[in-house]
């Protein structure tokens, strides 16, 4: 029942955002045949290079990508989707457990024999199926706006798929963790009020911080490259280059900080 409620809730807003995002990957992969051109490619390479070490880093260009080869292409491109992937992500999070609070469902919730915990554990399997299933068409979508018609001569599909897999496996990982930020603040809240604005707010600051740790270097950048959306970075998990100590922190924060819900929502003053 819970698991049901909160999966149709959360559906609509998966189809908003799985558009906009199909949208703004099309028009970015509409640009690729113009990398294939030798005068183009030379132009860009030009432009990428002047730019300053800091500025380089903070825009991805540091990365040594080949522009011209499909699938690190696509890396390149889904580096700055994966933003827009967070804030949807943790906006599903932040919203499940004190929507119930919010619209006054929590008593329809307890007139069913179902303790707090069990809510919390559906709630959760709804939002990561939601999630699964927003990528899952993402990269279907993706792998077919790159097919029909085709970008790139003598695409090979298996190739193609295996790269779009690693490239949505980090996707998946770092979007798990925003998520498990948003479960915590929904256990903090009783409203669902700001929960999409503080969302994205949230993600909006931990790429700054990101983007000052690559300014300022030292311990900073030490952080800041620890953070999900470097140690998942699509060019690092499409080359094999994972750093499986710092991809070990975040999945050891994604689950203290389910735990720490789970401890929050179980321990909370509920009004109903």
């Amino acid at each position: 029942m819970i698991f049901t409620r909160e999966f149709k809730h959360n559906f609509g807003k998966m189809m908003a955002w799985f558009l906009v995002i199909v949208i703004l990957t099309g028009l970015l992969l509409a640009l690729y045949p113009m990398m294939l051109d030798a005068n183009m490619k030379s132009l860009f390479d030009s432009f990428s290079g002047q730019l300053s070490p800091s500025l380089q880093k903070i825009l991805g260009f540091d990365k040594k990508i080949d522009y011209a080869d499909l699938s690190e292409y696509v890396s390149f491109i889904n580096q700055y989707m994966i933003i827009l992937i967070a804030m949807f992500a943790m906006q599903i999070g932040a919203n499940s457990l004190s929507r119930d609070l919010d619209d006054g469902s929590i008593q329809y919730l307890y007139s069913n024999p179902v303790s707090r915990s069990e809510i919390v554990t559906q709630k959760i399997f709804a939002n990561i199926l939601i999630y699964i299933i927003f990528l899952i068409l993402l990269m279907v979508a993706t792998f077919f706006i790159i097919t029909i018609p085709p970008l790139a001569k003598d695409i090979i599909a298996a190739s193609l798929l295996l790269d779009l897999g690693k490239i949505f496996l980090g996707m998946l990982i770092t979007g798990l963790i925003f998520m498990a930020v948003g479960l915590l603040f929904s256990s903090l809240s009783k409203s669902t009020h700001f929960s999409d604005g503080t969302s994205v707010l949230f993600v909006i600051f931990i790429v700054a911080f990101l983007i000052f740790g690559k300014i300022y270097g030292g311990s900073l950048l030490g952080i800041a490259n620890a953070i999900p959306f470097e140690a998942f970075h699509p060019i690092v998990l499409l080359k094999g280059g994972i750093d499986f100590i710092k991809a070990g922190i975040n999945l050891i924060i994604f689950f203290v900080l389910i735990a720490i819900s789970y401890g929050i929502y179980n321990s909370k003053d509920l009004d109903f």
